[in-house]
Parts: C-alpha cells; sequence; structure tokens
C-alpha cells in the first residue's frame, strides 16, 4: 500500500509544471462580464424571481417529506437536481458539459469549482453527473426550506468567519462520506466581482487529502453573464461547465499542497 501511495505521489509530481513567474493584474484572465440589462431582463426577472421562490417551496417541502424514509439522502439530491433544472429553464439558460467521460459511474470525488454567480449552484446541482454533498457557508443553512433540505440531506455547514470551525466541520465530514458520495466545494470561497480567478482556500484540498478522493477541477464559464454578482436580473446565455481529468490525491500530504492548489488553478484557467 505504501508503494502504491509513494507511486501516485511521484506521478503527481512529475505533472507539476515548475513555477511560473506571477502575471501581471492586466494579465489575469477574466470571465466576459454580463452586458447590460434590457426592458426584456427587467420583465422576464420580475416572472422568473417569484416563479424561483415557488420552486424552492415546493421542491424543499417534498424533499424534507423524503428525507424521513430516505437516510442516505439519494431522493433528496433527486429533488435539488430537478429544482435547479426547473430555475436553468425558467431563467432560459443551456448549459453544456464537457468532461463528463472522465467520471466513472459510483466513484467518490472531490470536486473543487470555479464561483462566478448564484447560477452555479443550479447549473452545479442539475447537470454535474454525480450524487453530491455541498459545503456551504452556514448563512444559507438558515434560509427556510433551502436550508432545511441542505441540513436534512447532509450537506456541510461551514463556519467561514473561524478557520479552525471549518476545518473541524470538513473533518467530520470526511469521516461521514460514504461510497459513491461526492463533496462540492469553492475553494474561492465567495464569488468574484471582476471575473479572475481569486486566491484559493486551502479547507478543501486538505479535505481530499483527509479521505483520499480525487480531486475533479470544475470551471464554470458563462454563470457571471447569466447573473453577475450584486445583480437580480437575468440575462438568457450559454453557459459551459468543464470537467477536467481527476487529479489523485492517494499518498499526498501536506507539503504537497503548493503543488495540488497549482495544478488545480492551471486547469481551470486554461478554460478562461
Amino acid at each position: 500500500m505504501r508503494e502504491v501511495g509513494t507511486r501516485a505521489k511521484h506521478d503527481f509530481q512529475a505533472r507539476v509544471a515548475p513555477d511560473q513567474p506571477t502575471a501581471a493584474a492586466d494579465d489575469v484572465p477574466r470571465t466576459a462580464p454580463a452586458r447590460r440589462p434590457t426592458l426584456v431582463n427587467y420583465l422576464h426577472s420580475a416572472v422568473a424571481i417569484p416563479l424561483i421562490y415557488l420552486y424552492t417551496i415546493v421542491m424543499g417541502t417534498l424533499s424534507l417529506v423524503l428525507s424521513l424514509h430516505d437516510p442516505e439522502g439519494r431522493k433528496q439530491h433527486w429533488c435539488a437536481s430537478r429544482w435547479s433544472r426547473m430555475i436553468v429553464r425558467t431563467v432560459c439558460v443551456r448549459v453544456r458539459v464537457h468532461g463528463a467521460e472522465n467520471m466513472r459511474e459510483g466513484e467518490s470525488y472531490v470536486f473543487l469549482s470555479t464561483h462566478q454567480s448564484y447560477m452555479d449552484i443550479p447549473v452545479m446541482l442539475g447537470y454535474l453527473p454525480a450524487q453530491l454533498r455541498i459545503a456551504a457557508k452556514r448563512e444559507v443553512f438558515q434560509i427556510p426550506f433551502l436550508g432545511w433540505h441542505m441540513r436534512r440531506g447532509g450537506h456541510i455547514s461551514i463556519n467561514r468567519g473561524s478557520t479552525q470551525e471549518a476545518v473541524e466541520s470538513l473533518r467530520r465530514a470526511s469521516r461521514e462520506i460514504r461510497p459513491g458520495v461526492s463533496v462540492f466545494l469553492y475553494p474561492e470561497g465567495t464569488r468574484t466581482r471582476d471575473g479572475s480567478l481569486q486566491p484559493f482556500k486551502k479547507g478543501g484540498f486538505k479535505f481530499a487529502l483527509q479521505t483520499g478522493l480525487s480531486i475533479v477541477p470544475v470551471t464554470i464559464v458563462g454563470t457571471r453573464r447569466v447573473l453577475p454578482r450584486d445583480s437580480i436580473i437575468f440575462r438568457p446565455d450559454t453557459v459551459d461547465m468543464h470537467l477536467d481529468a481527476p487529479i489523485p490525491t492517494a499518498g499526498l500530504d501536506d507539503r504537497d499542497l503548493p503543488a495540488l492548489m497549482q495544478t488545480v488553478r492551471d486547469a481551470m484557467t486554461k478554460h478562461f
């Protein structure tokens, strides 16, 4: 077993490119900003937003009922996926998934994703081909219906105000992950304001090391055009979700974190 871990570590180190000079601020890749909303966008959003609240109440209630007979949370995940697709279709977004062939059915992964918009959540929950448990800030768990679903569904509450508590939450979750269930995190921690990839937090990477699960970099491009930060007006558009090949973490330790984080970052930025 030690030989397998050592070999995996050597393979990982061989794939990591040597350090590159830090890019100037003007050279940082960014996703395209949203266009100015039109009158049609305002009218569309005035209809879409109440519908989204309705979907949340109906599917959140159904999820809670199903949770009484669903200790593994699979039916609740189905509710979340249906809820997400209803939102995506209501706001007139087309989602294209690239790299789904990299995923193995029944395998557990740690999905680490870019975070450009609130629309990342329905895109990910609706179209990522995996049984997911999300690590989200604890404020989300306080939202009626949505938060109730997440708490009953086994999702992971993170206190972003306390690094120690956040790490402990992930450590507890690492002991409870069932075979075939994957975890989804945003390593940036919060949504970007300018479309660039923000600095990564270590929590998601340490979680992967603790569980020995492979990391799948997820790059969602286009959600910033649909719903930019600090806006509630939807702009119909196409969203692309790129799933890169899984990066094994078996045999790696904290000393490999910087290289591992850079490998994931490189995989994401190539899609910008």
